[in-house]
């Protein structure tokens, strides 16, 4: 077996950190623009949208990890010494890749709790807004009808 296999598979395992990183980057711009007041929806919405191409790419270099991993599994397990290196390397990467992983799964969850936050504050000044508007429809209907019905109270009746 050629060791270009290996490195590519090194390779594969790096190039998923890099991407990771940068999900991570994301992460921590949408925790930003949903923090600012008020809440930049429209930035999050877009590092949303840069996460979802990272994803893919993520899928993609799992896919052709996985293929070449099982084309040179046997290999790498009869010949444990050739590929020491390589191997080492493989298994720190894919340490690397479950902490970055990790880490990102909890920036996410603490994201989620504060777009729920951001949302339920927003319903909040809707709600508001709408009461405001409805009390001042209302005040201005029983004033328009309460104008013609009353007469002045305190009026010099002396002529």
């Amino acid at each position: 077996m050629d060791k270009q296999y290996v490195s590519v598979l090194v390779e594969s395992l790096e190039k998923k950190l890099g991407v990771l990183e940068k999900i991570h980057q994301l992460c921590q711009k949408q925790a930003e623009a949903i923090t600012k007041e008020p809440a930049d929806f429209e930035e999050f919405d877009r590092c949303m949208d840069e996460k979802d191409g990272c994803i893919q790419e993520l899928d993609k270099l799992d896919e052709g990890f996985e293929i070449l991993y099982n084309r040179v599994a046997q290999e790498l397990k009869d010949n444990k010494a050739l590929y020491t290196d390589q191997i080492r390397r493989m298994q720190e990467t894919i340490s690397e890749i479950m902490g970055k992983s990790t880490l990102i799964q909890a920036l996410e969850e603490r994201n989620k709790r504060a777009v729920e936050s951001a949302f339920a504050k927003e319903r909040k000044e809707i709600t508001k807004g709408k009461r405001s508007l409805s009390v001042a429809m209302n005040y201005y209907r029983s004033m328009r009808g309460s104008v013609d019905a009353v007469e002045p109270q305190y009026m010099d009746k002396k002529k």
